[in-house]
């Protein structure tokens, strides 16, 4: 645009150049010219609508008087020192936007030259051709101006809207004709004399004077209604997200920027600040920043003043300057940000639009009431997403809670059935011995232990959610198109990461965990369902001790009355509800009862007899089944002391489930116990199944070397049913297989399991251990056993299951077996 305005110039430039002033008396020199120039362009009439500013510079009354009482080249060298002046060092434009001006000011008076002296020469008289020289002239030079500014706003924006540049080319008339109706006035009274011309030139000096205080009154009128509506809108916003934009987009009205920034500290200890930046297209920008980027001299006045500091480009001092330049703007009004916490950030508004005025003093104290409104504000929001975030998220590790979990899932189950989604799939990891640590090392330890499983699930998951259910449960949810693909490896990760030791100030702890997943909308299709699925495939995978478990129909299987036994068991176990049976185990050689097996029985208040195969998987899935498995040993090494003080050296056998096999705290609790009761570890016998050795084999076997190493036997109970046992039975620490009752019961008439029979005893004699069979209900079956060399017999041909208190009267007189 510079260089078509230069082009244009120096095209009419030579005629102009040559051009003389009309044959006048009067003549106006340059230097007066050049003075009331100036005055103009400092002083304009501006009426502000909406975005817009339309302005009155009447520079036409200069403009017409010098093509009335001067030559063209005094008439160029005034307007181009006045704008030199007056854009230049006045109002410090940036060169490009002078140079732009100073361009235009030369083509506006080639321009209106040119098409006056076509159209009127001769004396300055009152003529037709004198009027019609004067508007078609200035109303050139207006033209012009428009079309020059349209097409800078169309390079920026790059587009040119032809409907804005019309309704530009109609508002510019009427103020022009206004203005060269005033300057014909002017023109005429000079005619006669220049004291005719004086009351005019006092009346306008007077309507400009009362037009500027008209429009500070104005302004002050505007002020306040819009400070009126910021505060409407903002205390509306509500959320930080909301109020950030509305305080930028309010403060860049109200005073009238062409952009505003807002600058926050972060809240501590993430340190740091926070940057968002409404430009003049009002597109909001945001930023995280590591400091506030302000200079020393800046920050330490705006931290220790409240009131804002205004940086002018007219300001000489080089830090306003690299301030102002740092930032792309030529004038600037920074505002501190203050609340009940102090200095909390800065707001910007840069450029006042339109350049008719720059900010001045009354804008201070405008921007100052912004602030504080949206100090006040920002705090307010500041707390209640602070309330959100709380009631939203756990207190300990910082994790999304169960409620966030469960409304993310009810999303993403409306996803899937939009469409939007193909589906999701949910987690649930519960930590194995979390308790005995919590109790071993104290709550404090518990809760550092948490967090650091907190974090290492977040980094694991990276943008994965992850929330933290209460106690020592987690749970993540998994929405990306191959979640049902990605979900089991993911599992296996999170397991695996939570494997390595965890330091607890010098105490290196390690945590295992078992995990439930559960998959939309193949098991469930609402979020409680889902939920509930996966934590029944997590009570499954620590109550079989697999570690990852992925939900299966049969798991759902608990009935409502099922489902109330948790809480009922929980009261049996504290109030002494349950109570042990035992059965007797007799040598098959001698027919001498050498042992008992313990059996747990509940007698529910109201449904009477609740059998094992109800309550027992209750407790697995509801990790009860430690205090279960404490009661249980409890009560059986109690009933073997008595027995022992009777005279009657009998052995007891008490049951493990797979998560005792990977319980730490498992040997603890054994030798405590005989040590409580007075008795050798070798009348205790602790019974696992092969299933639960099989899901951690190595773990289990350490842990069995270890009870063995202290005297304990081992048994391995319901032999022949697993799948995989006989590659381990070799390696494993025990002293007996029980060969399950399936085999035995019919295995006088069943040829297979008598071969069966046959063979587990053969293999367990030549692997130097017991064997006890289970199931002998009559004697051919007794005698049977006998003969294949089986050790011990144990089953209804014996005895029945009977309560602790019936054994010793039962032992003295047993009946005739064997």
């Amino acid at each position: 645009m510079i260089s078509a305005l230069l082009l244009l110039s120096a095209v009419l430039l030579p005629t102009v150049w040559a051009g003389e002033s009309a044959s006048t008396a009067l003549q106006l020199p340059w230097w007066l010219l050049a003075m009331l120039f100036a005055v103009f362009h400092l002083n304009v009439l501006y009426v502000e609508r909406g975005r817009e500013a339309q302005t009155l510079s009447l520079t036409e009354i200069p403009m017409l008087l010098g093509l009335f009482f001067a030559d063209a080249r005094s008439l160029l060298l005034a307007n181009l020192l006045s704008g030199i002046v007056a854009f230049g060092l006045v109002r410090r434009q940036t060169p490009a936007r002078l140079l732009f001006n100073l361009a235009l000011l030369v083509a506006d008076v080639c321009v209106a030259w040119t098409v006056f002296t076509a159209l009127h020469t001769g004396a300055v008289t009152v003529t037709a051709t004198a009027w019609l020289g004067s508007y078609s002239a200035l109303f050139a030079a207006g033209l012009l101006d428009v079309v020059a500014v349209a097409g800078v706003m169309a390079a920026v924006e790059g587009r040119l809207d032809r409907r804005e540049l019309l309704r530009d080319l109609a508002k510019e008339t009427v103020p022009s004709a206004m203005a060269t109706t005033v300057a014909l006035v002017a023109v005429y009274a000079l005619t006669l004399s220049v004291a005719a011309a004086l009351p005019l030139a006092g009346l306008l000096v007077i309507v400009l004077l009362n037009q500027r205080a008209h429009g500070r009154l104005r302004q002050r009128h505007l002020s306040l209604e819009r400070l009126y509506r910021f505060s409407q809108v903002v205390s509306r916003a509500g959320e930080g997200d909301e109020v950030v934009p509305s305080i930028l987009a309010q403060a860049k009205q109200m005073l009238r920027a062409d952009s505003a920034a807002l600058t926050l500290l972060a809240a501590p200890p993430a340190g740091g600040a926070a940057r968002a930046v409404l430009t003049a297209g009002d597109r909001l920008e945001r930023s995280a920043l590591v400091d506030l980027e302000l200079p020393d001299w800046l920050l330490d006045r705006l931290v220790t003043e409240p009131h804002p500091v205004a940086l002018h480009a007219r300001n000489t001092e080089l830090r306003v300057q690299d301030f102002l330049r740092s930032h792309g703007c030529t004038e600037a009004l920074v505002a501190p940000l203050r609340s009940e916490e102090g200095f909390i950030g800065i707001l910007l508004v840069a450029d006042r639009i339109g350049h008719v005025r720059g900010f001045d003093d009354s804008d201070v104290p405008l921007l100052e009431t912004i602030a504080n409104h949206a100090g006040v504000a920002l705090h307010s929001s500041r707390l209640t997403d602070q309330l959100r975030h709380e009631a939203l998220h756990d207190a300990l590790t910082g994790l999304p809670n169960r409620i966030l979990l469960h409304r993310d899932l009810t999303r993403a189950v409306e996803q899937i059935r939009r469409g939007e989604l193909t589906g999701c799939a949910v987690g649930m990891m519960d930590l194995d011995g979390f308790r005995e640590i919590n109790d071993a090392l104290g709550h404090q330890r518990g809760d550092e232990l948490l967090q650091e499983v907190a974090a290492r699930l977040t980094r694991a998951l990276g943008g994965v959610c992850c929330a933290r259910l209460g106690g020592d449960e987690f749970a993540f949810l998994l929405t990306a198109p191959t979640a049902l693909v990605e979900a089991p490896s993911l599992a296996r990760h999170l397991l695996e990461v939570l494997e390595q030791p965890i330091d607890l100030h010098g105490l290196r702890v390690e945590v295992r965990a078992s995990l439930g997943l559960a998959y939309a909308p193949e098991h469930a299709q609402d979020a409680v369902s889902l939920l509930k699925r996966a934590e029944l495939a997590m009570y499954d995978a620590k109550s079989s001790g697999s570690g990852i478990r992925t939900f299966e129909s049969r798991l759902d299987t608990l009935s409502p009355t099922r489902l109330g036994l948790v809480a009922e068991l929980r009261q049996a176990l504290s109030q002494g509800e349950l109570h042990l049976h035992v059965q007797p185990k007799s040598s098959l050689a001698t027919g001498r009862v050498v042992g008992v097996e313990a059996l747990v029985r509940w007698q529910h208040p109201t449904l009477g007899n609740v059998p094992p195969d109800q309550f027992v998987p209750v407790a697995e899935r509801s990790g009860f089944i430690r205090p279960l498995t404490l009661l249980v040993l409890e009560q059986s090494l109690q009933a073997c002391a008595s027995w022992r003080r009777a005279g009657q050296d009998v052995g007891v056998a008490v049951n493990l489930s797979a998560r005792s096999l990977t319980d730490p705290a498992l040997v603890r609790d054994v030798a405590e116990a005989l040590e409580r009761h007075d008795l050798p570890a070798r009348l205790l016998t602790l019974e696992i199944t092969e299933g639960s050795v099989m899901t951690d084999p190595a773990r289990a076997m350490e842990l069995l070397r270890t009870l063995r190493s202290m005297g304990v036997r081992l048994s391995v109970d319901d032999f022949g049913t697993g799948y995989a046992s006989l590659s381990y039975l070799k390696r494993l620490p025990v002293h007996e297989v029980k060969i399950d009752r399936s085999f035995v019961t019919h295995m006088v008439t069943d040829p297979d399991d008598a071969t069966i029979v046959r063979s587990i005893i053969d293999l367990a004699r030549n692997l130097g251990l017991d064997v006890v069979a289970e199931g002998v209900e009559d004697e051919a079956a007794w005698q049977q056993l006998a003969r294949l060399g089986c050790t011990y017999a144990q089953g209804y041909h014996l005895g029945r299951p009977m309560p602790v208190a019936q054994f010793l009267p039962w032992l003295t007189r047993p009946p005739a077996v064997g």
